[in-house]
């Protein structure tokens, strides 16, 4: 009656515990860390809102997010829920 605590909680652990390897050992980008980076001066520091206004201007951006839309309708409809 207990053994599916066991089986969520040990894959909850090696999870955890490798998620948390991952965050100590590894570097954010092939060049490093991206602090280190940007204080070395080896990255520009980029505003979110730059970077936003950069994606809202290209057309790539607005031509997958109509495909998106029109891939999500046809999901709709064929799952009866339009």
């Amino acid at each position: 009656e207990k053994s599916w605590r066991t089986v969520c909680i040990i894959p909850a652990v090696v999870t955890a515990l490798s998620a948390l390897s991952i965050i100590r050992n590894s570097d954010d980008a092939p060049k490093g860390n991206f602090h280190e980076m940007k204080v070395n001066g080896a990255m520009p520091a980029i505003s979110a809102a730059s970077s936003f206004r950069d994606g809202a201007y290209n057309l790539n951006t607005w031509i997958l997010f109509i495909q998106y839309g029109c891939c999500f309708g046809v999901e709709l409809t064929m799952n009866n829920a339009a």
